[in-house]
């Protein structure tokens, strides 16, 4: 059977049972490497749904058993076109980069602390403080991730309901590869290099002191790292440029107050 399906363009199976459809499914997940959607508007096909990687209920007069049991729920049959082909595109694209983003930023942070070790003689010590180790990704870098991974948009709705075949770009793995990751890890290492030894090398010999050299690393990763998705992001609005330019202002005012504080450490 999988053998002649594989061979058509379409396969109808006529007066089959539920457990039958849930199998048809599951020859398919265990035969394959491809992801299966299963659609349906009533109980009958709630094994069809559970069993799929993907399911879709319909909810209309078949009741809404198959709606309870789905991970998505629609009115008709037609919305299924943008679900797939508008936000189904708009998702792999988000979540591609935001994947690749967030192993950026996160890992150009901890090559600047890996490159100051051998200035602290191999110690535990740090020049970015532990406040601003934690302000970091609540504040510092925060909400331009999440602003971009939501609302940021590759083409508009018409085009890609216009080009269908623009849905094909996150089956052949475009967004996020072995080649877009190692890319982006090497993209990390030469940053995180700049980001630490311009400073040091800029205050070589000075008086400058652990903390003070830590304010600069800390706002040169946030600047960096926002500097990197600016030139990234697709679709610019308000809120976009709220994010960005505010979380770089807010990272030089959270240095300032932390550094005011007699009790911390950076005082």
């Amino acid at each position: 059977l999988f053998e002649l399906a594989s061979k058509c363009t379409v396969v109808l199976c006529c007066r089959v049972a539920p457990l039958q459809k849930a199998g048809i499914v599951a020859l398919v997940k265990n035969r394959t490497d491809d992801m299966t959607l299963a659609i349906g508007d009533g109980a009958n096909d709630v094994s069809m749904i559970q069993k799929a990687d993907v399911g879709i209920g319909i909810s209309g007069q078949e009741g809404r058993q198959a709606v309870m049991a789905s991970d998505f729920a629609m009115a008709q049959f037609r919305f299924l076109v943008p679900l797939l082909l508008v936000h189904g595109h708009w998702n792999y694209q988000r979540m591609a980069y935001m994947i690749l983003y967030n192993l950026y930023r996160n890992v150009v942070y901890v090559f600047v602390s890996f490159w100051y070790i051998p200035y602290a003689a191999f110690g535990v010590t740090t020049a970015i403080t532990d406040w601003s180790s934690m302000l970091y990704s609540i504040i510092y870098t925060a909400l331009p991730t999440i602003v971009v991974g939501v609302m940021d948009e590759d083409l508009n709705r018409n085009t890609l309901l216009k080009y269908p075949r623009l849905y094909g770009g996150g089956q052949r793995n475009e967004g996020y590869n072995g080649r877009l990751f190692w890319l982006t890890m090497a993209d990390t290492l030469w940053q995180s290099a700049v980001v630490f030894f311009v400073p040091v090398l800029a205050y070589w010999g000075g008086e400058i002191d652990e903390s003070s050299l830590g304010d600069f690393l800390i706002i040169a990763v946030v600047v960096a790292c926002n500097l990197h998705l600016t030139m990234d992001v697709l679709r610019w609005n308000w809120a976009t440029h709220a994010s960005i330019w505010g979380s770089i202002a807010a990272t030089f005012i959270s240095v300032m107050v932390i550094d005011s504080i007699p009790i911390l450490p950076g005082y």
